[in-house]
């Protein structure tokens, strides 16, 4: 790395299994990174080449789900919902959100 990345947050690949087409690689190819910051969600959108405004897709535990969504969290393990932050969790790690 050049010297001026060593003091940023790793973004990490993980490449497993067969190739992957689509829109979604769903654990397959991964990136893993640390969405505390808005710069942490526009790296990934950079490395990916997507929009500015896109959130990060987290994964999260199934014992977190209530911690993060709140009571109405619910499953998606085809990330086919969008349910909303919890602001407290939105505050801490603003890149696993859209701003609208």
């Amino acid at each position: 790395l050049p010297i001026s990345n060593r003091t940023e947050k790793p973004i990490i690949a993980v490449v497993r299994g067969r190739q992957e087409f689509g829109p979604r690689a769903l654990g397959h190819r991964s990136l893993l990174a640390v969405p505390d910051s808005d710069a942490m969600r526009d790296r990934m959108n950079r490395l990916k080449a997507r929009q500015w405004y896109r959130p990060v897709a987290p994964m999260i535990a199934d014992e977190a789900l209530e911690e993060v969504f709140g009571q109405a969290a619910v499953k998606s393990p085809y990330m086919t919902m969008a349910p909303r932050v919890r602001e407290d969790v939105r505050k801490r790690f603003p890149a696993l959100a859209h701003t609208d």
